[in-house]
């Protein structure tokens, strides 16, 4: 690669991932992947069941390790880096608002461990007065009145706060690549949208490359500069920009069964 060359902040090239191989149960769920990032990038990945999005996201947080292919962030092979080795460069957030923070610690104790996330530091160092002011602040901007609570256990947190506490858990770093794995699945109308609204500003504030699976395609139109559409392991199609932006449910519907061959509802394809 030339010096003058920036290389992608996450690239995946011919990334393939098989479950159960060489048995009657044997899943392609990535098949011959390509997706670049460049710095900034957000973008959302819709798909039927199955397609294998959640297996991309596994793969680029070190859950899995590709069969075949390579994974790079910041242009540094990390194809067989841990999801520990990962930690530092990866944040992700999941569906489920209690698989991100540990119920039994204090909002400010979870602050603490997001801070040292692949680090070996002690809990009694991380929470200290600094430190503290710290979480404050970051947790002042949701509005949720988070930051008067650093000391409250999160088991005591609804399931909205306990994700919006996910989600800047997973930017406090500010890791090279943010994952959201269906992150409002599992809320309410009105938390959803609260969540997707501290998303889109977390994402623009800290200008975090951002790789967002998501349910909804509405919201995959909405949020992000970039769309993919995935099915059975593949991208069918990517849309960006203007084309994106002036894209509608029924059109990306169609886009799939012009590509897949198969008829598709909003709620089939989403599945």
């Amino acid at each position: 690669m030339s010096p003058d060359v920036t290389p992608a902040k996450l690239e995946l090239s011919h990334v393939t991932k098989t479950f159960f191989p060489y048995s009657v149960n044997e899943r392609v769920a990535l098949d011959d992947f390509c997706l670049s990032l460049a710095d900034g990038d957000f973008v959302t990945v819709i798909g039927s069941n199955g397609a294998g999005k959640s297996t991309l996201l596994s793969v680029v947080a070190g859950v899995y390790r590709p069969d075949k292919g390579r994974l790079s962030i910041d242009g540094i092979d990390v194809t067989g880096w841990t999801e520990q080795a990962k930690a530092r460069h990866v944040g992700r957030v999941f569906q489920d608002p209690m698989a991100g923070t540990a119920a039994d610690l204090t909002v400010e104790e979870n602050m603490a461990v997001a801070a040292y996330r692949g680090r070996r530091r002690g809990l009694g160092r991380a929470v200290s007065r600094p430190k503290r002011e710290h979480f404050r602040e970051e947790l002042s901007v949701m509005g949720l009145g988070l930051e008067d609570r650093l000391t409250t256990k999160v088991g005591y947190l609804s399931g909205g706060q306990r994700q919006a506490l996910s989600l800047i858990m997973a930017v406090f770093s500010r890791p090279s690549i943010l994952l959201l794995d269906e992150h409002t699945a599992a809320l309410d109308p009105a938390r959803a949208e609260l969540i997707t609204r501290i998303t889109r500003q977390e994402v623009a504030s800290h200008h975090l490359t951002t790789l967002m699976v998501t349910h909804n395609m509405d919201q995959a139109l909405r949020l992000g500069n970039r769309l993919v559409l995935m099915h059975e392991g593949r991208i069918q199609l990517e849309l960006s920009g203007q084309t994106k932006a002036d894209a509608s449910v029924d059109e990306l519907l169609a886009q799939f069964a012009e590509r897949t061959g198969q008829q598709a509802s909003d709620r089939s394809l989403l599945a």
